[in-house]
């Protein structure tokens, strides 16, 4: 799958930058909640527009019409009235791009059949579901593939911040089984909730750095801390999660010399989101049984709706409890929400930033330095509370259908 072309196109890139950052929608109300989170308008309208790229990829897969697509997906995004009319524009560009490929009309009968019966075969026959990771698995996944191999060392420094939190009545901070036994691998059809995750992997250090419920007590903390990747602000996040629940220093300096240790072992200054794609066929989640009903429809249905019934999420969850090897999948690097906030493709040899433990004097002093210097702690809010283990999301990714999500990542 030839996708780095298209993802390293720099019209796409500012596409997503004006979706995330447009102010004329950024103020809006948004009924979109993901684990719990109150999720804003524009990072919603983000997940619905990269839904669109990632279909767009499966089902044409062709170089030679992505100035055309990107150049319709440019004019959708810049002019959508809500969430449900952004879905039914972007499907009526994939619908519009089919018949080209096709050379067909959007109008006949038969014509209408062949473009379901294309995108049923490009996106759920042969298509893909998906599992999200941080870039520091890349080389090893693409070398052997997902397993449930367990990281005793991960485990343990997991164990430890949690027990420290529990003893201060925050229990369960780390929403995952830190039981050493196998564990399933978590996989989506939603290409949408495939890239939130992706983003915001491994799932525990977002949950111990700004997405844990705990975060809810804090007044001011840096809510995009994780997201961006910020050493500095998921520290200061933390540092003042441990103050808040009355932590000794000695307890304090452990669970921040943990915390160092799991952001350097994961390379998250440098990480970048990465989604394995699977094969439906490899997971058997490659037919639906209504798939006639829904083409026999086209003359009373609209087409842009019907599109929907074979793209929508249908297996949210799917748990894999054996290995999948190599041979039967393709890993994508994703851009990354510090590149589309700004606008920016990150650059392989920029300086790798520096990792520090702090105390909690030392964390002072530098809390007072970043004041200095404009640091903003009262630019954040709280997400809402999320589940444990298995976070639940909600995302209505097609036409005000509500859909359940939950997605583990690998190594979180």
């Amino acid at each position: 799958m030839n996708f780095k072309t298209l993802l390293k196109n720099e019209h796409l890139l500012s596409i997503l930058h004006n979706v995330l950052m447009n102010e004329t929608t950024k103020n809006k109300g948004s009924n979109a909640s993901i684990n719990g989170e109150g999720y804003s308008y524009n990072r919603y309208s983000l997940l619905i527009a990269m839904d669109i790229v990632i279909k767009y990829q499966i089902i044409i897969n062709n170089d030679i019409y992505n100035n055309y697509f990107l150049n319709k997906l440019d004019t959708i995004t810049s002019n959508y009235n809500n969430h449900e009319d952004l879905i039914i524009k972007c499907n009526s560009l994939l619908i519009d791009i089919v018949s080209k490929r096709l050379n067909i009309t959007t109008t006949k009968t038969e014509d209408k059949k062949e473009i379901l019966k294309y995108i049923y075969d490009k996106y759920i026959v042969n298509g893909y579901c998906f599992h999200s990771f941080p870039s520091i698995f890349k080389e090893k996944t693409e070398e052997v593939g997902l397993t449930q191999d367990i990281d005793i060392k991960e485990l343990n420094d997991l164990k430890k911040i949690d027990y420290i939190f529990s003893n201060h009545n925050y229990k369960n901070i780390i929403s995952r089984d830190l039981k050493e036994k196998s564990r399933a691998i978590y996989i989506t059809d939603s290409p949408a909730m495939a890239y939130y995750y992706a983003f915001r992997s491994p799932e525990y250090m977002a949950e111990i750095t700004s997405l844990s419920k705990y975060y809810n007590y804090l007044k001011d903390y840096n809510k995009d801390a994780f997201y961006l990747k910020d050493y500095h602000k998921c520290k200061s996040n933390l540092a003042s999660l441990c103050q808040h629940v009355n932590m000794t220093t000695k307890e304090e300096t452990t669970v921040l010399k943990t915390f160092d240790r799991r952001w350097k072992a994961l390379n998250l200054s440098e990480s970048l989101p990465c989604i394995a794609f699977i094969k439906r066929s490899d997971l058997a989640k490659d037919s639906l049984p209504n798939i006639n009903e829904i083409i026999k429809s086209v003359d009373t249905i609209e087409l842009s709706y019907l599109v929907s019934k074979i793209t929508d999420s249908k297996y949210p969850v799917i748990r894999k409890y054996s290995n999948i090897s190599s041979l039967y999948l393709s890993v994508i690097t994703m851009p990354s929400y510090r590149e589309i906030k700004n606008n920016e493709f990150i650059i392989k040899d920029k300086p790798k930033a520096v990792v520090t433990t702090v105390t909690r004097e030392t964390y002072q002093e530098e809390k007072v330095q970043k004041e200095t210097f404009n640091f903003n702690y009262k630019n954040a809010y709280s997400y809402g509370n999320a589940n444990v283990i298995a976070l639940l999301g909600l995302l209505m990714i097609s036409l005000g259908a509500t859909i359940t999500i939950i997605l583990n990542v690998l190594g979180g």
